[in-house]
């Protein structure tokens, strides 16, 4: 039997899908907050939000006779007509949020326009405006949220404990306040305040406020512009990593999401870069064009949908790929393991405002007001990376080498190591690929063949793969019973390198590894480059000339096609600092 159902049930239904737990409730009421304009937001709960939340801001407010259209389902000031959900530039747009969260909650609101003489204060329960009344009140809006889901105790047993449940609100809106640097938010958990980020614009210090000075200390600033697409943000030099992708923050047009999209574009920037295993810190940024991006796509609007997905990709991709060849790109000399992986509990100091190096307040076009505090004194120095500028290879001394492993050289600020075997992996990876996709191959005559046996199917296939290995640079002819002979090898490898490059092609055909892909190749060349010269092999003066020259033609000088570095750097006032000179 159909039946309809009845209004009250069918709310708490489709309360489900926006409110599942505290955080959903702040989270809605923190982007109404700025989408009302405001530049000061304070968030308080206890045990966890499940007992009390308040969400108050100095925004517009609402006008009284509105409030109660505002607490029922789909009524919303941000649309009007169909048309506009093409291109929507505000964060809260479904007119759900008041609805769902009464729906399952106590809620009590006093809000107050700047034009009106008194504000309004509306108690609602159940889907229902239960009291409304004229009141006093500063400009803005507190809404009060208290006992979620006493309506719905199947609902309220399947909340985590109250620790869990705070620490979901801090990493979302500590992601909320690394977007708006122009807003001030305060949080506060049991009457002990957890941060506070300045609202100066300052986009830097909102992380350093968060995430602690260590954090700031090694971020990259990263760029980019094309065809209506705008990226601004930081991500992490290559030496300071985490274990898992926690601390990656993702916005685009002002909303906190996220996305494969970005995330692939970012790990594509960061390729051969990083150790498997390791993650990078990131906060991007992304402005593009409202009606190349839906943003209507998840109730609770976590999730968006990219016009052309390939695009963005590719361009998140090349900014952060064009940041990390920079000269403050190069690994540094700091422990592989970076910082604790939830955010810090209390404020950090204020960066000063010439330390910026990037005109943060270009990630969003939102206009606030001038009401900001006064900054704290900077407990010391913060050591922020420039804007980024080529990595000058000439500018390199040569010391020497230690342990028949490690170049040493330096240029007027920094001391490098040189790990020789990495470096040499790079050249000669590059140098394979290069031949690879090169129409005219570049090989050397052996005077001795070197011969390669097969298996057996891999013999009777041999249209699969031997014009992939020609392509290689090398020349193989059919001796007989499924051997070949190598007449030719690639023009700049030593005949030791080629008999390892070999005994890995021969392997991947007896694994079954399709060499005709581009991918199954380069991990083929992958697994031959640790071949190359190894730690131990002494280099003369002139071959560890000769290396960092190569090195440095290379597309990515960094880092070896595993991810480790060629060459660490340590700077001279962190050398000075180890000595307590300064």
């Amino acid at each position: 039997m159909i039946r309809i159902l009845d209004k009250n049930v069918a709310d708490k239904i489709a309360a489900g899908e926006v409110i599942d737990r505290p955080v959903s409730i702040i989270k809605e009421l923190v982007e109404n907050s700025i989408d009302a304009g405001a530049d000061s937001i304070t968030v308080e709960i206890r045990n966890g939000g499940k007992s009390y939340i308040r969400v108050t801001d100095n925004g517009c407010g609402i006008a009284g006779e509105e409030i109660p259209a505002a607490f029922m389902r789909h009524a919303t000031s941000k649309i009007e007509k169909v048309e506009d959900l093409d291109n929507i530039e505000t964060l809260g747009f479904r007119g759900e949020a008041l609805a769902s969260i009464c729906a399952v909650s106590r809620v009590e609101m006093v809000t107050r326009r700047a034009e009106d003489r008194k504000g309004t204060r509306v108690v609602a329960e159940e889907s229902e405006v239960k009291d409304m009344r004229g009141t006093g009140c500063p400009e803005g809006t507190t809404i009060t949220v208290r006992d979620l889901f006493f309506n719905l105790p199947a609902r309220l047993k399947f909340l985590s404990s109250d620790a869990s449940e705070t620490r979901r609100i801090t990493d979302m809106l500590s992601r909320m306040a690394m977007s708006y640097p122009d807003i001030r938010i305060s949080f506060i958990s049991g009457g002990k305040g957890v941060f506070t980020t300045s609202g100066k614009g300052n986009f830097l210090n909102n992380i350093v406020s968060i995430y602690g000075a260590e954090t700031g200390k090694y971020l990259i600033p990263v760029t980019g512009d094309e065809d209506g697409m705008v990226l601004r943000g930081f991500v992490s030099n290559p030496s300071y990593t985490l274990s898992s992708r926690n601390r990656q923050i993702y916005c685009v047009n002002g909303r906190v999401v996220s996305s494969d999209v970005m995330r692939r574009g970012l790990e594509k920037g960061y390729r051969e870069r990083l150790m498997q295993g390791r993650f990078p810190v990131a906060f991007l940024f992304l402005s593009v064009p409202g009606d190349t991006v839906d943003v209507n796509i998840h109730p609770a609007k976590k999730e968006v949908r990219f016009g052309d997905v390939f695009r963005v990709e590719d361009f998140i991709s090349e900014a952060v790929a064009r940041g990390l060849r920079g000269e403050e790109g190069v690994t540094r000399a700091v422990p592989e393991t970076g910082p604790a992986e939830v955010p810090k509990l209390t404020a950090k100091p204020e960066i000063r405002e010439e330390e910026k190096q990037v005109d943060i307040k270009q990630i969003l076009s939102t206009v606030r007001h001038e009401n900001t505090p006064q900054p704290v004194v900077r407990e010391e120095p913060v050591e922020i990376p420039p804007v980024r500028k080529e990595f000058d290879f000439d500018s390199l001394e040569i010391r020497g080498t230690v342990f028949n492993t490690y170049i040493i050289a330096q240029n007027e600020d920094s001391f490098f190591m040189i790990d020789q075997h990495a470096a040499h992996e790079r050249i000669f990876y590059e140098k394979m690929k290069n031949q690879y996709a090169a129409s005219e191959k570049l090989s050397q005559q052996l005077l001795t063949p070197l011969s390669i046996v097969l298996p057996p199917d891999a013999a009777a296939s041999e249209e699969r793969w031997l014009p992939q290995l020609r392509k290689l640079g090398y020349g193989a002819e059919f001796f007989g019973d499924s051997t070949y002979l190598i007449r030719e090898i690639p023009a700049f490898t030593e005949v030791e390198e080629a008999e390892d490059f070999l005994r890995d092609f021969v392997a991947s055909l007896e694994d079954r590894i399709d060499v005709t892909d581009r991918k199954a190749i380069d991990r083929i060349i992958m697994r031959a480059c640790k071949a190359s010269v190894k730690g131990g092999d002494r280099l003369e003066p002139e071959e560890a000339v000769s290396l960092i020259n190569q090195l440095k033609r290379c597309e990515n000088p960094f880092s070896c096609p595993h991810g480790r570095p060629t060459f660490i750097r340590l700077r001279k006032y962190e050398i000075e600092k180890m000595f307590r000179r300064v």
